[in-house]
């Protein structure tokens, strides 16, 4: 009799290191959401089909109060991915599951291969530019955490830049642009010509309301002095 054996089935696992948006509720809960309401009425499509981990270090807060804030978030179509720094009363089968060792700046672009370096290796993290030689029309959204964004044209109303780096325009800023989301220091904003709907740089924003209109039209150069946003006229 001849026996038949099935072949070993194995699985793979694999490590990666991928950007996500963190957001860090404060007390009290309801003038925080109040404050994002207001981001989300400038630029509503911010937090659409992007991982969002909530830090919890900063907030004591019950399980129900808990379930009300996801459930908050949920309706702004901000999907929780996961939770950092939760308190044990936070974490179950129905909650977003906690993660640890999330670093702010760096640590970016890391493939398969890098996942499991070899002993006494060291691995840099490495940055690259994207460049787009065309417009970025209305409802793109354009993601690039590994490093700087130069856009040949403009960039319309209702578009978007997320860059890992510095920001470049050759044309008419007139959407949103978010620069040096992977904490790069001294990331800036630079366009021809500025007509921008939101421009943010490491958490500081200005919005079309409350940009002075000197800068409207002008070429720009936006940059954080002191964790504030400043802007210089080029031309």
């Amino acid at each position: 009799m001849t026996a038949h054996v099935s072949p070993l089935q194995t699985m793979s696992f694999k490590a990666r290191s991928l950007l996500a948006f963190v957001l860090e509720p404060t007390r009290p809960v309801s003038e925080w959401l109040a404050a994002l309401d207001a981001w989300l009425a400038r630029s509503p499509a911010f937090f659409a089909s992007k991982p969002v981990i909530l830090e919890m270090a900063g907030l004591k807060i019950g399980v129900e109060e808990y379930r009300e804030l996801l459930s908050a978030l949920a309706l702004r179509h901000i999907r929780v991915m996961a939770v950092e720094n939760p308190s044990r009363a936070l974490v179950g089968p129905e909650l977003p599951p906690r993660v640890t060792g999330g670093r702010p700046a760096g640590a970016l672009a890391v493939t398969e291969d890098d996942a499991t370096p070899a002993a006494g290796s060291k691995k840099t993290p490495t940055t690259t530019s994207l460049i787009i030689d065309a417009n970025v029309r209305s409802g793109q959204s354009i993601l690039h955490p590994e490093g700087d964004v130069t856009v040949i044209g403009r960039v319309a109303s209702g578009a978007e830049i997320v860059a890992g780096g510095s920001v470049h325009i050759y044309g008419a800023l007139q959407g949103r642009v978010i620069a040096g989301v992977s904490g790069v220091p001294g990331a800036r904003i630079f366009c021809k010509e500025a007509r921008a709907e939101l421009i943010c740089i490491g958490g500081s924003y200005l919005t079309a309301e409350g940009m002075d209109p000197k800068f409207e039209g002008r070429s720009i150069d936006a940059s954080l002095v002191d964790d504030k946003l400043e802007i210089r006229i080029l031309n």
